[in-house]
């Protein structure tokens, strides 16, 4: 007995030095020629849902971006799968644009909204509007995007010598919160991470760079559980018909809470907004100095056609900056609060937005689309 014990003891020693072995010599492989392996099997990534993972790079300027000349058929939509390209800026655009010059008649920025998540460039309300007006655009918005990066993006652009005739700002009511909670900003408008010290960013950052392996390997495990969590939801969401999550209630409750304080928030919600006035400040005057009109658009999640009114406090401050500075200001709340008044909440939400989601569906895109048209051209 003691001798089979003495073999198995041996036995499970041995496996737990091979498979420690062989991880250590797996983070070597990876660390030196992890990334060259992925460029060489990229053909075959970018077919794969791992693939989005690697087309949403970090810019040390101005934190994120996309990565230039995608051709990415699998991104995961609400609805199946769905086309993301980019032309050779990095800009979410029509596939295969390649490069297009430096000068447009306009450029749209704002955060996924303005992306267009979940659906491909032509459905999205820039492609709509690009090609419905006929003008030539370029559409720098992407997801988790606020005035920060919307200010340091557009001067890093300008500064490279692009030009637009018209710039159209859609101000998120998200980006009150990302920009008093989660990103900062230098004099020289590069912007970072508020807290990059405490989140260990730069340790996360070192590894997700340096061991692509190991981020994939992480990756399946992630989706994994995220396929488990999927049906969760699915049936939360049947069972209940406006389903949003923490993060994003908490994001959207600002326009609407009788405090000026919220927990979650960084400092009162009257200091954020001036902060945000002052960052969009920053954005007119730079493009005064380069004679471009500016535009601001505002629209409301499902939240506010629920819970605040068409005279929200979002909606009255960004009206009341665009005074004398902007060449329009557009509003999308009466035109979605009239249509819920017409029939109700529900109707609207599953009308134009993902459902269990906040952003625009394909009607919410068309629906935005038309106002930009009709207001901008």
């Amino acid at each position: 007995m003691t001798k089979i014990i003495k073999l198995f003891f041996n036995f499970f020693k041995t496996t737990i030095i091979i498979v420690f072995l062989s991880f250590v010599m797996l983070l070597i492989i990876d660390y030196f020629f992890g990334n060259y392996i992925l460029k060489k099997l990229e053909p075959y990534i970018s077919k794969t849902e791992f693939y989005e993972r690697l087309i949403r790079i970090d810019n040390h300027i101005y934190h994120h971006t996309l990565k230039e000349n995608i051709v990415y058929h699998k991104a995961r939509g609400f609805d199946g799968y769905y086309t993301i390209c980019t032309d050779s800026n990095g800009f979410k655009s029509k596939c295969n644009a390649g490069e297009r010059g430096k000068k447009f008649d306009y450029v749209f920025i704002g955060d996924s909204f303005t992306e267009g998540t979940a659906v491909k460039y032509e459905d999205s309300f820039a492609g709509i509007f690009e090609k419905e007006s006929g003008s030539s655009l370029v559409n720098m918005g992407v997801s988790s995007y606020a005035p920060y990066i919307y200010l340091s993006k557009l001067n890093y652009f300008l500064n490279k010598g692009f030009r637009f005739k018209h710039a159209v700002i859609f101000i998120d009511i998200s980006d009150l919160y990302d920009d008093s909670v989660f990103y900062k900003i230098d004099d020289n408008f590069n912007v970072s991470e508020k807290y990059f010290v405490e989140k260990n960013l730069k340790r996360r950052k070192f590894l997700r760079t340096n061991f692509p392996f190991t981020n994939f390997y992480m990756f399946v495990l992630k989706r994994l559980n995220f396929n488990f969590n999927e049906e969760y939801l699915k049936e939360k969401q049947d069972k209940k018909l406006n389903f949003h999550d923490g993060k994003g209630n908490l994001k959207a409750s600002w326009t609407y809470a009788k405090s000026d304080y919220i927990d979650g928030f960084d400092g009162s919600i009257a200091n954020a907004q001036e902060n945000l006035i002052k960052t969009t400040q920053k954005i007119y005057e730079l493009l005064n100095k380069h004679k471009i009109k500016m535009s601001i658009v505002v629209y409301p999640w499902p939240h506010q056609l629920q819970h605040d009114t068409v005279n929200s406090k979002h909606v009255l401050m960004w009206k009341n900056f665009c005074e004398n500075k902007c060449f329009k200001f557009i509003n999308m709340f009466p035109v979605l609060f009239k249509e819920m008044q017409e029939t109700n909440f529900i109707n609207v939400y599953k009308k134009y937005y993902w459902w269990g989601d906040s952003h625009f569906n394909k009607e919410g895109n068309k629906l935005m689309a038309g106002e930009l048209i009709k207001n901008l051209r």
